[in-house]
């Protein structure tokens, strides 16, 4: 019961998350500066030894769905990218980067430029080809970049928002387990 608890909180801080950075976009416009909050939720969650497998895997094909639909993709591609993100950053076992804000920025950077590439690289694979110009080469890598980096910004404010609900939660029922006794 209360891993599902979690998983709709952290559901929810996701979608909330993308509601904000849409209305926060429609109102300034940031580009090339523009974030992606839920890759911060998915990493955090990949590199939390307090978070099962199952629920994350879950969690991560939520939002990374949640995400497709507010892109509008139609290959489900954001979905893809957000559990491979997430198993890849449970694989790698990353554990060192919870401590301090500078691991995490530069953790969320490095995966942020991963998971947009890989995200061009299936765009590239999937959709009909189209003349790719070398000054737009340059321009891509200066979007890529600039994204990553504002996401490796906000990362620890998310990484916080979600280590909040995960010890919230988490000690709601060890509490709950030790009144039982």
């Amino acid at each position: 019961m209360e891993s599902a608890l979690r998983m709709i909180v952290v559901l929810a801080l996701g979608l909330t998350l993308l509601v904000l950075q849409s209305v926060v976009l429609g109102l300034v416009s940031l580009h090339p500066f523009s974030p992606n909050l839920v890759l911060p939720v998915v990493l955090f969650l990949g590199v939390s030894p307090e978070v099962p497998l199952v629920r994350g895997a879950l969690v991560a094909f939520g939002l990374g769905y949640v995400l497709d639909v507010f892109a509008g993709n139609r290959m489900s591609l954001e979905t893809f990218v957000c559990v491979a993100t997430f198993m890849s950053a449970r694989g790698a076992g990353l554990r060192l980067f919870l401590r301090s804000p500078s691991y995490q920025i530069v953790l969320t950077f490095v995966v942020s430029l991963l998971a947009g590439g890989t995200t061009l690289a299936l765009r590239a694979i999937f959709t009909p080809p189209s003349p790719f110009p070398v000054g737009r080469a340059l321009g891509t890598v200066i979007l890529l970049g600039a994204s990553s980096l504002a996401t490796a910004l906000c990362a620890p404010l998310v990484f916080a928002l979600v280590q909040r609900i995960e010890l919230r939660l988490g000690t709601r029922r060890e509490t709950s387990e030790r009144s039982e006794e």
